[in-house]
């Protein structure tokens, strides 16, 4: 007879992709048990509330909220997972008082290009209906299935033109596929720059060309989720505990147990121990080989392991916040070019030519901190988001910049609060009316802050690793975990450092379930969605 400490499934870290994987397994009949270091559930689906005023701290656009398939598999909508996606949901604004819009409808984008360039409003017509192409037939179903090896990916691939072509542009450098887009318009090429490149992606590194058509297209459609991120995870963790998960928070993970050469269980840090038959880690390869498991246990069992994890890359840049409580919302000098800059849900402002935007990367690179970021009113889309129901008008606001994880002229404890002056300097310059608007609430929360808050973010690297060549597709976090089973036998990995990445996906926790259930012997009550049918028809998912 098993003890009440012995699982199926133990699941380190309740972040999203944890907390999806335990969904998954509980709801198939699995004994799951989720652990989780801080007080509460959901990693990076941070919501803090400030006396009505609800700071979304971290992930905030959701990219995939409309084709997660957790979002229907899980009923998150039935568990209180609302969303909203915006009809104008980036523009750029310049120092003259002008503004490009993208809307969700290429045709009305194509009329705010057409203000800047006719030509260009032709073009772009042409490349998002390519992009679109790419990423409906292609890549969200490829985040959706298990990673493919180079060598295998480039022969599937190139069966199928719009993957073919996908293939070229991966060999890119993001600057190089907006110059080969042919734009002339400056404006036009910094905003799909910036928005290509918002994450981190660094607009002259090759091999991940393909993330530009996937995020500018996928940001275009970005949802927001109602009542803030936490939400989310809120509802993630009601449906695994609903199907008999259990889930531990204040629960830190000393080690995990390798006995005969197997991942056996785990110890905390107060020294209780759990046992399990897959034991599941949703932290980096460095937390999970190296701390976890130790270079001497690792170097026994799993020897290879261990100078690839050294060898692991965090973001080269991280991203500085500041969130406004405030009497009113922003108003842009650019509505008055164009109105729907005020409903816009992001502003990019800062830069309007590529060697403004390409400056500012390499400024922050070398360590410099840099006005160049982007603005939303979130409480202007959802009112929950601020304490409109009590004082009418209040708004919820947030500045987000690329910012180094040290800065080379100190630290951010002696810097932080004057930098965040200077942001909010710059903002009042593109709307004015913030020269009179009451503070209420002012929350700065610099790079240090993002890797104390969640300690796999180092350096604070939000998607707990760089996105290199070296570090994607079956290569993250490396050629022999990037399936979520690792060398070591009962042991899986499913957080932002395995495939496809971070980002509130969803993927890495759906990809890992379905391996886990498969190896375990756990009922895969789940079907993949269309589209994966659809992909694997045409020869694109294995």
């Amino acid at each position: 007879m098993q003890s009440d400490n012995h699982y199926d499934v133990i699941i380190i870290g309740a972040g999203p992709n944890g907390l999806t994987a335990g969904a998954y397994l509980a709801k198939g009949g699995a004994k799951v048990l989720i652990l989780e270091r801080n007080h509460e559930t959901g990693g990076g689906l941070v919501t803090e509330d400030f006396s009505g005023f609800r700071f979304n701290l971290h992930a905030t656009y959701m990219m995939m909220m409309d084709v997660m398939p957790a979002y229907k598999d899980l009923q998150l909508g039935a568990n209180g997972v609302g969303y909203m996606q915006p009809d104008v949901p980036v523009s750029l604004l310049t120092r003259d008082g002008r503004a490009l819009c993208l809307y969700r409808d290429i045709e009305r984008s194509a009329q705010s290009i057409e203000r800047f360039s006719a030509k260009d409003a032709v073009r772009y017509r042409q490349v998002m209906g390519e992009w679109k192409a790419m990423v409906d037939e292609v890549l969200i179903p490829a985040t959706y299935t298990l990673p493919v090896a180079p060598l295998d990916q480039v022969e599937m691939f190139s069966q199928v033109p719009i993957a073919a072509r996908l293939l070229e542009l991966s060999e890119l450098t993001p600057i190089e596929i907006i110059e080969e887009c042919g734009f002339e318009s400056e404006v036009l090429k910094t905003l799909l720059l910036e928005l290509g490149c918002m994450w981190g992606i660094e607009p002259e590194v090759t091999g991940l060309g393909f993330f530009l058509p996937l995020i500018a297209n996928r940001m275009i459609h970005m949802a927001l989720v109602k009542g803030g991120s936490h939400m989310l995870s809120s509802a993630m963790n009601r449906v695994a505990v609903g199907h008999g998960a259990e889930i531990l928070d204040t629960s830190e993970v000393a080690r995990i147990i390798i006995s005969n050469d197997r991942a056996t269980g785990v110890e905390l840090t107060d020294g209780r121990t759990y046992s399990a038959r897959a034991i599941v880690s949703s932290a980096d390869p460095v937390s999970t080989f190296l701390n976890l498991i130790g270079e001497d246990v690792c170097r026994q069992v799993y020897p290879d392991v261990i100078e690839s994890t050294k060898e692991w890359e965090w973001d080269h840049f991280s991203f500085f916040g500041l969130h406004m409580g405030l009497s009113e919302s922003p108003r842009y000098t650019a509505a008055e070019f164009d109105p729907d800059v005020d409903r816009a849900m992001l502003r990019f402002m800062g830069t309007e030519t590529v060697a403004e935007f390409l400056a500012h990367v390499e400024k922050v690179k070398a360590g410099g901190t840099s006005l160049v970021g982007h603005s939303s009113t979130l409480s202007d889309l959802d009112p929950l988001q601020a304490p409109g129901d009590i004082f009418p008008g209040m708004a919820s606001a947030r500045w987000e910049s690329h910012a180094p994880y040290k800065p080379a002229d100190g630290d951010w404890e002696q810097q932080a609060d004057t930098f965040a002056d200077k942001i909010w300097a710059k903002w009042k310059e593109y709307a004015p009316n913030l020269t009179q608007a009451k503070i209420h609430q002012r929350y700065v929360y610099p790079p240090t802050y993002i890797e104390q808050k969640l300690v796999n973010m180092v350096n604070g690297s939000i998607k707990h690793g760089a996105y290199v060549s070296t570090q994607m597709g079956f290569l993250r976090p490396n050629v022999d975990c990037s399936g979520y089973k690792t060398p070591i036998d009962g042991l899986y990995m499913c957080g932002a450092s395995t495939y496809p990445g971070g980002m509130i996906l969803l993927a890495n926790g759906y990809n890992a379930a379905g391996v886990i259930a498969e190896d375990l012997d756990i009922d895969r009550w789940w079907s993949e969605p269309d589209y994966v049918t659809e992909a694997r028809a045409k020869g694109l998912v294995p």
